[in-house]
């Protein structure tokens, strides 16, 4: 009798830790919330994903006391002639996304993606192309991007790319492969009504 009592006191909080850990882990519905929870679900986070700073290659992880703070991907993810850097916010789970592919030295394409946790989805908020201190948008973009010998075609598949291969992909690489571009659970990805039509 005292036997099978000391087993169950010696168990008791390896099951309680697995079915606390197994709640979290089914909680997670599509990658964007295990990429939120991996860097900042604190210690349980760090047992269950590499944070994700660490995933694409940042020397650092997302302080505790900070506000937010933006993290660049390096070059090796996204390529020459392109910047992509991502900004965690303390508190939400709405992180930000800011992709620049440079044309030539004063222009530039710019888009943002920003993770809208009420949608569950992954929004290109804004598409942008600036070039001599202005900025143009919508139809103007398309024709100035025309004159580089790109089109609207060219601009949707860099922002697929983004997403599927930077974002998503480096995760699904080094973080966690529960997910896949195949499966995104409950999320969805919704691009810019410019690169739609």
């Amino acid at each position: 009798m005292k036997k099978s009592l000391k087993i169950t006191l010696w168990l008791t909080p390896i099951l309680l830790f697995c079915l606390y850990w197994l709640g979290i882990y089914l909680s997670l519905k599509n990658p964007m919330e295990e990429i939120v929870y991996s860097e900042n679900g604190g210690l349980m986070g760090n047992v269950m994903f590499k944070p994700y700073t660490q995933t694409i290659g940042s020397g650092f992880t997302f302080g505790e006391n900070e506000g937010h703070q933006s993290f660049p991907y390096p070059k090796n993810i996204v390529g020459d002639h392109q910047d992509l850097s991502v900004t965690i916010f303390k508190g939400t789970s709405d992180w930000l996304y800011m992709y620049h592919y440079k044309l030539d030295s004063k222009t530039m394409i710019g888009c943002y993606f920003v993770y809208d946790s009420s949608k569950k989805a992954l929004v290109q908020d804004d598409v942008y192309l600036y070039e001599n201190d202005k900025i143009y948008k919508g139809h103007l973009l398309l024709d100035k991007l025309s004159t580089y010998g790109k089109d609207r075609t060219w601009l949707k598949k860099q922002s697929k790319k983004v997403v599927e291969q930077y974002i998503l992909g480096t995760w699904f690489k080094n973080g966690s492969s529960r997910y896949s571009l195949k499966n995104l659970g409950d999320m969805k990805i919704e691009y810019n009504k410019l690169l739609e039509k």
